[in-house]
C-alpha cells in the first residue's frame, strides 16, 4: 500500500494539480490528506473538489475549523483572517455543501493500525507546531502507532523517536526534501510532508510525500509548478497581496 500525503493546500489549485499529477503518474494506492486545503489561496472551491473527488483519507485542519467555527478565525493574523473570511463568504454563496461535507471531517483518523492522519498534532487540545525535536518529544505521548503524519507547520520534517538504555531520544530529521526515510514498525516516528500551496522552508515548490507501507519507507517529493500565474489569481481575486508575494520565497 503506497500512500500519497499532502497537506496545506490552501487554495492553491495550481500548486495541487502539479502534485496530484505527479501522484497519479507514481501510481499512488489512497490520497491521504492532512488538512488546510482552503485559506490564504483563491480557489477553495476547485481544491475541495478535486481531493473530495478522489475519496482520500482527510482530517479537519485548522483553516476549515475557523471556516465553520468563525470565532476562530478571528484569532487568526490579519492576512490569515482576511483570507478566511473571504472563503467563508464564497462557499457560503456559492458551495453550502461543501461547508457541510467539512463539517463531517474528524479530527484523526486510524489506518491499519499503522499509521495516525492528524493535522497538527496527536495530542488533542488546540493547535500545536510540531517544529522540533524539542517539540515532538512531548507529542509522541500521543502516539500509538508507528506512523503519525501531521502538517500544521508547512515544513517538511520527519522525527523518530529511539528508546535509549536510560531515557528516550527524539532524532530529528528537518529539510527532508527529495530524500527517503526508513520506517521502522517497532519505533515510532512523525512525519509531515510539507506544504503543497505555501511552502516554509525556503523552496517554492509544492511539497509531498509517499509513504510505502509495505516497503517501510517514506519520500518526499517537491513539484514545480507556475508560481507567477498562482499569485496573479490570489490578486485578482482580491485576497491579501502579502499571502501570494510569500509563494515565491517559500517563507
Amino acid at each position: 500500500m503506497r500512500l500519497g500525503i499532502i497537506s496545506d493546500v490552501h487554495g492553491n489549485l495550481l500548486a495541487l494539480r502539479s502534485v496530484l499529477a505527479e501522484l497519479d503518474a507514481a501510481g499512488i494506492d489512497r490520497l491521504v490528506c492532512l488538512g488546510d486545503v482552503v485559506g490564504y489561496g483563491p480557489d477553495p472551491i476547485e481544491c475541495l473538489d478535486l481531493i473530495f473527488e478522489r475519496d482520500p483519507m482527510m482530517v479537519l485542519g485548522n483553516h476549515e475549523d475557523a471556516l465553520i467555527r468563525p470565532e476562530l478565525g478571528r484569532k487568526f493574523r490579519e492576512v490569515a483572517r482576511e483570507a478566511i473570511d473571504w472563503t467563508r463568504r464564497r462557499l457560503t454563496t456559492e458551495r453550502p455543501d461543501l461547508l457541510e461535507a467539512i463539517g463531517r471531517l474528524p479530527g484523526m483518523i486510524y489506518f491499519e493500525s499503522k499509521v495516525m492522519i492528524v493535522h497538527d498534532s496527536p495530542i488533542p487540545g488546540g493547535a500545536r507546531y510540531i517544529l522540533d525535536g524539542g517539540a515532538a518529544g512531548p507529542a509522541f505521548r500521543g502516539v500509538d502507532v508507528p506512523i503519525c503524519l501531521v502538517g500544521h507547520t508547512h515544513l517538511p520534517a520527519c522525527f523518530r523517536l529511539l528508546e535509549d538504555a536510560e531515557m528516550p531520544v527524539v532524532e530529528s530529521h528537518r529539510s527532508v526534501s527529495s530524500k527517503s526515510i526508513d520506517v521502522d514498525f517497532e519505533g515510532r516516528c512523525i512525519a509531515n510532508p510539507g506544504s503543497v500551496g505555501q511552502p516554509r522552508d525556503g523552496d517554492p515548490r509544492a511539497s509531498y510525500a509517499i509513504l510505502d507501507l509495505e516497503a517501510g519507507e517514506i519520500d518526499w517529493y517537491r513539484a514545480g509548478y507556475d508560481i507567477a500565474s498562482a499569485q496573479s489569481r490570489a490578486i485578482a481575486a482580491g485576497l491579501p497581496a502579502r499571502a501570494a508575494e510569500r509563494l515565491a520565497l517559500g517563507a
